[in-house]
This record gives structure tokens, sequence and C-alpha cells, in this order.
């Protein structure tokens, strides 16, 4: 089959994958990674594909109907999100308008979670791959090859020619994960790496996981819950190492490889063995990854990780109040967050931290709390969300419950701009509220004299950092001047 990949155009440089798809203030922009694997699969099982990144190439729906067409192109596997949903299924109406019989899989947390009501809301989607989706395209590409059946494709919720919605049988989550091809070789053959950006990390970078799944039981958290489920699965730790050789010697540009497992430290015996792998190997590219902070603070393991290339942890600390984290069942402890940003200045790594109020028990002073934690610790970077509850998340199941949800439009959970927004309304905090307090919060921490003066220190002394600085910060402080909202005199 010759099958088009599809990251759908949307607003430019929007992040579908994110765990809060938006357009970032910072011009952070992910890979479309799991798509990626998907076209990986795809290849290896002899079809001929090709992926399209809509928001990174800044293309319209016009130019994936005239590539469609240039291509030959036979079915479309479609990526989706919660907040771009509806824009997206009308590409996919698009799409089928354009070729009325032209197969569209509808692939992504938000089909997972909703599949029949998409496709009832959508006469002209058919196919739906729930949850891990690469080996139910594989499977469902081979039956539109072959003419066979749907009802054997596991994972696969579809339209059969009565009507009907379909939900076949469940599938099982993918064992051995050395089975699934190197994603950067999918990014080298199809992506430009210099398109992709996070505010954190050196650039360019490329994406990928050493794992899957998280056995933390966080209740906004979207992947585990949605998608990659709680139970973990680990890459080998010799073909983890491939990969990184792959990266140095196929894409030598790279200055960075950001590990996007859920939380990357889990298994620290498996954790010392990459570690050490990477150490012998001679691995000279730096490496970022999702941490937790209640790791403690084993300051040995943590300068052998960054011997063998650790830069620096993304970690959630979320909330600067205990009640409020014991709330979302985050698990964490306060006085553990201190501990664990000692030890990895120790080891020479640093931190960037993540910050989100909204949660179901906060008020405006649990909010504060929270920024001057953000202060206290001060991470290199720093990111300040409001809640975005999305279906299939128990923090979703409560707000819908207590009436918290504002709208279940979900083109609602976007700024015009396509900037991150909040449908939740708590008992004295509006939505608005939240999103606003987000922009006060990020004025105040980047803006401080302390904060400045060491990242100008930072970028005398390091060139790498210095261009991601350049680059982070003149995109963001656009949106540190006027925040979320633009003005209404500056509307168009």
């Amino acid at each position: 089959m010759k099958v088009l990949f599809l990251n759908p155009p949307f607003h430019p440089r929007f992040s579908r994958e994110s765990r809060s798809p938006a357009v970032a203030k910072s011009d952070t922009l992910y890979y479309p990674k799991w798509l990626s694997y998907a076209a990986g699969v795809a290849l290896q099982n002899g079809h001929d594909v090709d992926l399209v990144d809509a928001p990174a190439w800044e293309v319209n729906t016009q130019y994936v109907i005239d590539r469609i067409a240039q291509k030959g192109i036979q079915a479309v596997v479609c990526d989706t999100s919660t907040p771009s949903i509806v824009n997206d299924l009308r590409v996919v109406q698009t799409i089928r308008r354009q070729y009325p019989k032209m197969p569209v899989c509808m692939v992504g947390r938000h089909v997972s979670v909703l599949a029949e009501e998409t496709l009832k809301s959508a006469p002209s989607l058919d196919y739906v791959a729930v949850r891990e989706y690469e080996y139910t395209v594989r499977d469902w590409l081979a039956a539109l090859a072959s003419g066979a059946s749907m009802e054997a494709v596991d994972g696969l919720v579809w339209r059969n020619r009565q009507g009907e919605i379909v939900r076949n049988q469940k599938r099982a989550a993918i064992e051995n994960l050395d089975e699934l091809p190197f994603v950067t070789e999918v990014y080298k053959r199809y992506l430009r790496v210099e398109d992709y950006f996070y505010g954190h990390s050196l650039h360019p970078l490329v994406v990928f996981d050493t794992s899957r799944g998280c056995p933390f039981q966080c209740s906004f958290c979207v992947y585990p819950q949605t998608f990659s489920g709680h139970i973990m699965r680990y890459r080998s730790v010799a073909n983890v190492a491939d990969e990184f050789d792959f990266v140095a010697r196929e894409l030598p540009q790279v200055r960075t490889v950001m590990l996007e497992d859920d939380t990357f430290i889990i298994n620290r015996h498996r954790t010392l063995e990459l570690a050490n792998e990477l150490i012998r190997r001679g691995n000279r590219i730096p490496f970022d990854s999702n941490c937790r902070a209640d790791i403690g603070g084993d300051v040995e393991l943590l300068k052998t990780l960054h011997q063998a290339g650790a830069r620096l942890f993304c970690v959630g600390f979320e909330s600067g109040d205990d009640a409020v984290l014991k709330h979302m069942k985050k698990s964490l402890k306060l006085s553990k967050a201190d501990v664990f940003v000692d030890a990895c200045k120790q080891a020479g790594i640093m931190v960037h931290g993540c910050f989100m109020v909204g949660n179901l028990n906060e008020t405006h002073e649990t909010m504060e709390e929270t920024l001057a934690l953000a202060k206290r610790l001060n991470p290199d970077t720093a990111q300040f969300f409001p809640i975005m509850v999305y279906p299939g998340t128990a923090a979703y199941d409560e707000a819908k419950q207590k009436g918290y949800i504002a709208s279940e439009n979900y083109s609602n959970w976007l700024t015009e701009e396509g900037l991150h927004n909040s449908v939740v309304n708590l008992p004295g905090v509006t939505h608005q509220e939240l999103v606003e307090f987000c922009d006060r919060a990020r004025r105040e921490f980047y803006l401080r004299p302390r904060y400045l003066l060491y990242k100008l220190g930072q970028s005398f002394t390091d060139f790498g950092e210095f261009k991601r600085n350049l680059k982070g910060f003149a995109k963001l402080s656009r949106y540190l001047l006027r925040g979320s909202f633009p003005k209404p005199e500056a509307r168009t």
C-alpha cells in the first residue's frame, strides 16, 4: 500500500504529541514521534510510506490533497489530539470529499478514549486505532491490501458496510520494544531535525523512548491513562545504545537526545547499566530525560549518568502544596524536591521544572505557594501550565462529575492563537484566572535579576547554551509582555 502518515494542518508549530497539546510560548515543537514509529513499522512490512508534518512545515490542507495525488496515496493514517479534534476531522472530511474511497484511520490519545463518539460525529471517518497503534495500523494496512475482513485487526474500532460501529478485540501492549525500528531512522528519511526545538534542550535535537509505561497514578497525566499504560516495558540496553550510535553517525548535526520516556529512572539497576554502556561506547551526545524528584539525592548515580551524557532532567514538581499533590495522586513530598535539585546541581545536571495550577483542590493561596516553590528551586528553565483535564484521565472524570468543566467544545481548550487554555472553573478560581496566573508566574520567574544574571553567565561560558537561550527567550519574551490573551484592540 502507498500510505500517508499525516500530522494534519492546524496552527503553525502546534505540538499534538505534547502532554498538553498547544502552540508553545517558547517555540517548542514536538516531533510526531508515535506517528513516526508507526511509519517505521509500515516500512518494515513493505509498504510505500510518506510522512507529512504539516504544523512543522506550515503547509495547509490543499498541500496535503495535492501530495496525495502526486504520491498516488491509497490510505491515510491521521494523528489527532483533544484540542485539535474538531479541526482534524475537518481535514479528514476534506480528504474524503476529494477522494471518496480513501480509507482513513485516525490515531492518538483522544480517539483512543472516545473512538465511538468520534466515529458517530464524523461520517467521513471509518477507522480508529486505539492506544499504541503501530501494530494495529500494520494489520489494518495488510487487511486493506488483501481485501481481508477488518474483524481480525486487534485494537481497531471501525464502521462496517451496514454503518454499524464495531469494536474489535483489545490489542496487547508491545512487550518486545526491540522489535520496533529506530524512530530516528524515520526522522532522517522524512523530516528536518532542524524544525524541532525544545526550550530546555540544545538545538537541533532528536527524541526517542527507552521504555514505555509508567507505574505512577497521577490523576492528570494523560499518556499512561489513555495510551501506554502503567506496566513498564523496556528496550534492551544494547538496543538503546545502538540508537545513540545511529544518531551520532547518521545525524551528526544533532546536539541533544531527548529521552521521552514517561519517567526515565524507574529501574535504577537498568538505568545504571545503560549509563555504563554509554560510557563504555564513548557516547558524546548529551541527553535530556523526563524524571521524578522523588528518586532522592543519590549523587553518585547522578554523576554516573552525567558522565554518560545526562545534561538535564525535565521534572514535574507540579504544585507547592502537599495537599494538592496528594489529591492529584502525585505521591511526591515537597521535602524531597530540594534534595533532588541540590543533588542534580552537585552532579552537574540541570533541571527543567514543570509547574501546574488548577488542580481540583487548588486555591489562590496554593497557586502562590507553587510560584514560591519555583523561585526557591530555581531550575534552569520552568514552565507554568493551567490544568488541562483530558478525556480518559481521572482528573477529567472528577472535574466533570463536580461540574468544573466550563466547555465541552474541544476547540475552546486553546486560545485563538493555539496557546494553552483551560476550561476548568474551580470554586473561587476561574479558568481565565488560571491562565492569567501562569502568565504572571512566567514573568516573575524569568525576569528576576538573579535568574537573568545566571542566564547571562551561562550564555557567556557555553555557545550552545547561548544559542538555546537566545532562541527560547526571543520567542518567550513576546508572551512575557502581553500574556496569553491579546488586548481587544490588538485583535484583527
